[in-house]
């Protein structure tokens, strides 16, 4: 039986891509957000959970990967329709922003796909099966 720390130094390159993708997504989003909410701290604190959990997941914590999951949900229920509205929006700026969500939106569903594929399947569950026996 391996270590946390030994699983971990061997982790598949899908959840770090998926990290890398998931900040990447988060700074795009980051503008829309202020630009779109007169109030964006709910969505910059989706945001947050969205880009903590992404490196939880990197760690092979597999609740982690469920926060990615869920608040990820949460910002496309509030940002993905701005996708197609941003090219109607009458500000300058709308369709720009309309492209930066497109990005955001592919990246970050690229690196939720890559968070439950079968390599990262078994480090979640290997770093999970080491967490529970430490003393093996």
């Amino acid at each position: 039986m391996h270590t946390v720390e030994e699983i971990r130094s061997r982790r598949p390159r899908e959840v770090v891509i998926a990290r890398v993708l998931s900040i990447i997504a988060a700074l795009l989003w980051v503008p829309m957000s202020g630009y779109l909410f007169s109030q964006p701290a709910y969505i910059g604190l989706l945001l947050v959970l969205y880009v903590f959990g992404s490196f939880g997941a990197a760690k092979g914590r597999q609740a982690a990967r469920v926060m990615v999951t869920v608040s990820l949900a949460l910002i496309y229920f509030f940002l993905l329709p701005y996708c197609w509205l941003g090219f109607y929006d009458s500000y300058l700026n709308g369709p720009g922003y309309a492209v930066m969500d497109i990005v955001a939106v592919l990246l970050s569903a690229t690196g939720l796909v890559l968070l439950y594929q079968p390599r990262s399947n078994r480090y979640f569950h290997l770093v999970t099966v080491a967490r529970q026996n430490p003393e093996s």
